[in-house]
């Protein structure tokens, strides 16, 4: 009697336990007030077989077409990038500016789930994630040694990852997720949104593009080809720079970049990439002629690429006839003033060596 008593309530307990637990896998994440990782978050669930890395096509498309994980979003409104915003600071310990920019996501978004990654999760997020696939990323990611081309570097190698959005800790959301995508477009395949900082004409053929996309707020799909070619183009930049100077990558310098920052891992290079890819896509040029002084969203191939109003108003003289302000930027960067003297230094250093070719002409 007291054994079959036993049986029954351990039977009874166990049934519990399922209804609870199938319970807690469907309840929505509740966001906290503040999200600062102990460790990276786990990589999406049950992720489809990933081909080659150099078969950028087949690589997006096996997430996006998988139907187990064409979930909707409730924020971003469109079934391919998650409702997730990232961050990444040198420690949690951020100021009270910067906690309160990365608050107004929440605050606009309030189901959207939100991850800051420090640097000591950061290195574990990029070996998690790219270890088996590409350690090659992981050799350099992990031997760059100026704060602004990692922090790059990083922010790509995340969204690329996990897919998402990512925000710089300087940026105020403005606007809820589900409203950057206009209705004419959400039942469109996009693998990716950006927005244009620098909105100028087409230079002609054989020039490099003039415009340029933001690279403080982006977002897309885990896996999209763009960021993969983003990606490839940055690591590579840096092998041939530290190549260049018969260095390790960890001992480049600001004075040792050919170009600007922005050219090496930041937004430039980004635009160049994405339009590439675009390129290679459509099977045509891809250039400012295809979004130069849009004056409402416009997708190429499969980007959705927002005026200069969205994303950077400052920039673009806060156009009236651009729609709406999506996000501020407060431009908080203390990497420009390092860039800023290392240009310096190497304009001294080049004015100092036309001086001495000039004087080594001259006659005695």
């Amino acid at each position: 009697m007291q054994t079959g008593r036993l049986l029954r309530l351990a039977v009874a307990l166990s049934i519990s336990f399922v209804i609870l637990y199938s319970v807690y896998l469907g309840w929505p994440q509740i966001p906290s007030r503040f999200f600062s990782s102990t460790k990276p978050s786990p990589g999406p669930t049950n992720p489809p077989e990933r081909p080659a890395w150099d078969d950028a096509s087949a690589l997006g498309d096996s997430w996006h077409g998988d139907p187990k994980n064409r979930l909707p979003n409730a924020q971003t409104s469109h079934y391919n990038i998650p409702d997730k915003v990232w961050h990444s600071a040198k420690t949690d310990n951020i100021t009270d500016d910067q906690r309160g920019w990365i608050d107004s996501w929440k605050t606009m978004n309030p189901s959207c789930r939100q991850e800051l990654l420090d640097d000591p999760t950061s290195e574990e997020f990029v070996r998690s994630h790219f270890q088996e696939l590409r350690p090659d990323i992981i050799e350099v990611y992990e031997q760059i040694p100026i704060p602004i081309l990692r922090a790059d570097l990083l922010r790509y190698l995340i969204v690329l990852a996990e897919g998402g959005i990512w925000s710089d800790l300087d940026v105020t959301c403005e606007k809820p997720l589900a409203e950057w995508v206009p209705e004419e477009y959400k039942g469109e395949k996009i693998s990716m949104v950006v927005g244009i900082e620098w909105d100028f004409d087409w230079r002609g053929p054989e020039r490099q593009v003039a415009s340029q996309f933001c690279n403080w707020v982006f977002m897309a799909e885990p896996w999209s080809r763009h960021l993969m070619m983003v990606v490839n183009a940055v690591v590579d930049k840096l092998k041939q720079i530290a190549s260049s100077e018969g260095i390790p990558i960890g001992g480049i310098t600001l004075d040792m970049l050919p170009v600007d920052v922005v050219d090496v891992t930041g937004p430039k290079i980004m635009t160049i990439d994405i339009l590439k890819s675009l390129a290679e896509m459509l099977g045509r040029p891809v250039d400012d002629r295809d979004f130069a002084h849009t004056k409402t969203p416009k997708l190429v191939g499969d980007v959705l690429i927002l005026p200069g109003a969205a994303f950077a108003a400052q920039n673009n003289g806060f156009p009236q006839d651009q729609g709406d302000v999506f996000v501020s930027h407060h431009y908080e960067g203390s990497w420009k003033e390092a860039d800023a003297a290392a240009k310096e230094r190497k304009k001294q250093q080049q004015e100092q060596q036309q001086k001495q070719q000039e004087e080594q002409q001259t006659p005695a």
